[in-house]
């Protein structure tokens, strides 16, 4: 998909086009264009018997592609029952962002970019968040702003944590009361900066844009959150090319 987009904090790259990558493919280098900015995330981990940890993330100014006609791009998706770790994205051979291990395993991180972040940890069933422009993902019952996505809450009493500009939710099983967790502020303009800064589920909440699920019934949010242990597949990473 090409697009034009509006980058509050970064700003428009090039001439203002985009391409994503949900899946792997090739990005094939338009006539006179000799740069481009890429960012991405790698999958999250499965999550079967603990939380899903965070995937990584990346970004890079490629500067020289004159002699370049395109480059090979891999999208990492989140670990499953059958290829339990996250699968690492990566945009030619400039840099990378690798998945999460399994259950709670060590998180993805960036390798090669100018900006390379570290998923948060994940615990105690609930997921972690994905890493960010903004800082390294939160860890479950981590304190999130400022950073990737939050992490899920690991208790039916306590908040799950936000990350850049977002809130976690919160659910308690005694009052019934229900906050569902919330993304980063200026997400209802076309912007790139804002992924991965999504909050993490409450207590059987999903997380959103990056943040990580709540224990026992969460699921993984996209790019790159991690699940829960009732919600195990992890979420998928995503590569961005501007030019």
């Amino acid at each position: 998909m090409t697009q034009t987009v509006q980058n509050p904090v970064t700003g428009i790259f090039g001439t203002g086009n985009i391409q994503w990558f949900t899946s792997s493919g090739t990005w094939l280098v338009p006539p006179g264009i000799n740069s481009c900015r890429v960012r991405m995330w790698g999958g999250a981990g499965w999550a079967s018997s603990n939380g899903g940890s965070g995937g990584g993330f990346s970004l890079k100014e490629v500067l020289d592609l004159s002699s370049t006609a395109s480059v090979v791009v891999t999208v990492g998706t989140g670990g499953t029952s059958t290829s339990t770790t996250g699968g690492t994205s990566s945009f030619g051979s400039y840099c990378s962002a690798t998945g999460a291990l399994t259950n709670g395993g060590n998180p993805g991180t960036g390798v090669g970019g100018d900006i390379n972040t570290t998923g948060g940890s994940a615990s105690s069933n609930a997921g972690a968040g994905s890493a960010s422009l903004f800082g390294n993902g939160s860890n479950v019952g981590g304190v999130g702003a400022g950073t990737g996505g939050g992490a899920g809450s690991t208790s039916n009493t306590v908040f799950g944590t936000g990350g850049f500009m977002s809130t976690g939710g919160f659910y308690n099983s005694l009052t019934y009361s229900v906050i569902p967790p919330t993304a980063g502020a200026y997400l209802s303009i076309p912007s790139i900066d804002y992924l991965g800064t999504g909050g993490g589920g409450g207590f059987g909440q999903s997380g959103v844009n990056g943040g990580g699920a709540g224990s026992t019934g969460g699921s993984s949010s996209f790019p790159a959150g991690g699940g829960s242990a009732t919600s195990p597949i992890g979420g998928n990473g995503l590569v961005i090319v501007e030019w």
